[in-house]
């Protein structure tokens, strides 16, 4: 007879001396997550959610390293017990040991009946401008909570965001949620599910305006129904691509939402800006928290104008035009390109547009010249890959035209160009430069 499940063997029982075993609501390779009801001297507390691990033989040495996520939210609970934020977040009441069922963990929270936003989603295509921001704005007072502790969540998406039945928004999984280096000013490494990490996190320096990136994503999806990185040709997230997928993150195009959403045509236009640096590839043209975030959108709620950008900050490109439409398509086809690896199609499609060393480039040719630096080391024609990279360096100084990660990206792809050429100070001298700029 086969051996019964972890499900089978706890369903209907008591674990814990307190938590009635009712049902499995969601399985994984961690454990199970079971309905459960609480009791004390036999009488019923509360309805609550048991996770129980399915690795067995655990110690109170090995046992909080698979319980990271309720412990971290433990440590920024622990600080912020007037913050409304608390609401929006999922309460953890109890962690323990399970001696009579093989030494297993079991962790003991808040139930929440309710569903993921991007069920949500799914079913209404889009919400209501209304309904929107009311769940955007509660994420955010969720959020804050993390950010105010010196903390980032690193996994925001629709897919860890509830909803329940009273409509309250609940961020959940925090599992990746870490603080920030206080000698790095960061958190070191790329976490997180790649579809939403900000283009900095590509690179292992994660913040909490890595967070506002993400929110902007999943804003994007409430207004539009989509967006462009759900469709991006991502390749996988190891480090032989880190490269080209940080190019194609910095390169999404956002359509404004209110090309989109009559709604926010005539009545919101203001989400369109906000949007838009929330999504934008240079960190520092962010709102740098979900609590700034929060205080934009009521601003402009109230008739207020949006914040202005921080003065260091690059000035955000506008949407495009209908004159630009023609050339923001050509990059939108270079960047599939040089995502695919087909270089040789991207210098056929760019180098009659590259610009003359004597010439005054514009952002066009800041573009050009990047995206050309790439392909050429991409058919390894060092010379012209080297020209147009140094080009691009003397340019950047003169004048910002590209993003701070842009740039940054493109200095790396230099520091390989010099590399190849075997010119070592130059390519440490250079990285060195990169990594000043991030």
């Amino acid at each position: 007879m086969a051996a019964a499940s972890l499900e089978e063997r706890l369903r209907g029982r008591t674990i814990a001396g307190r938590y009635r075993i009712r049902e499995a609501m969601a399985s994984g390779a961690f454990g199970t997550v079971f309905r459960a009801e609480q009791y004390f001297c036999n009488q019923f507390m509360r309805p609550v959610a048991v996770k129980v691990s399915r690795q067995a033989g655990l110690t109170e040495e090995t046992a909080p390293s698979l319980f990271s996520d309720a412990i971290t939210l433990a440590q920024l609970l622990a600080s912020g017990e007037q913050d409304e934020g608390l609401l929006h977040l999922v309460q953890i009441f109890d962690l323990g040991l399970l001696p009579e069922y093989d030494d297993r963990a079991y962790m003991a929270m808040e139930y929440v009946e309710g569903l993921p936003l991007l069920t949500h989603l799914n079913a209404a295509g889009t919400l209501s401008v209304a309904t929107g921001l009311r769940y955007v704005k509660q994420i955010c007072r969720a959020v804050q909570v993390v950010h105010r502790q010196g903390a980032a969540h690193r996994d925001l998406k629709a897919d860890n965001i509830l909803v329940d039945r009273r409509g309250v928004v609940r961020v959940v999984d925090f599992g990746l949620a870490a603080f920030t280096d206080p000698t790095l000013g960061y958190i070191p490494g790329s976490m997180g599910t790649f579809m939403y990490m900000a283009p900095e996190t590509l690179l292992g320096r994660s913040t909490p305006a890595s967070d506002v990136y993400s929110l902007g994503l999943v804003m994007y999806e409430i207004f539009t129904g989509g967006g462009p990185h759900l469709t991006a040709p991502w390749g996988s997230d190891g480090e032989a691509r880190r490269d080209e997928n940080h190019r194609l993150k910095t390169g999404l195009v956002f359509d404004p939402p209110s090309r989109t959403q009559n709604e926010i045509r005539f009545d919101y236009r203001w989400l369109d800006g906000l949007i838009s640096r929330c999504l934008h590839a240079d960190p520092a043209c962010r709102f740098a928290t979900a609590g700034e975030l929060l205080q934009a959108i009521q601003a402009c709620e109230a008739g207020e104008e949006l914040p202005p950008t921080p003065a260091s900050a690059v000035p955000l490109p506008e949407a495009p035009g209908r004159d630009d439409e023609a050339t923001e398509a050509l990059f939108r086809e270079v960047r599939r390109l040089l995502g695919s690896r087909r270089f040789a199609e991207v210098i056929d499609k760019l180098d009659v547009h590259r610009p003359a060393e004597w010439a005054v480039v514009d952002k066009m040719g800041a573009r050009t010249l990047r995206a050309l630096g790439a392909a050429y080391l991409g058919v390894d024609d060092l010379a012209n890959a080297r020209e147009c990279l140094e080009q691009l360096r003397t340019v950047q100084k003169a004048q910002r035209l590209l993003a701070a990660s842009d740039y940054a990206a493109a200095l790396s792809d230099l520091v390989k160009c010099y590399r190849a050429l075997g010119l070592e100070e130059l390519a440490l001298q250079t990285q060195q430069e990169a990594r000043g700029l991030l």
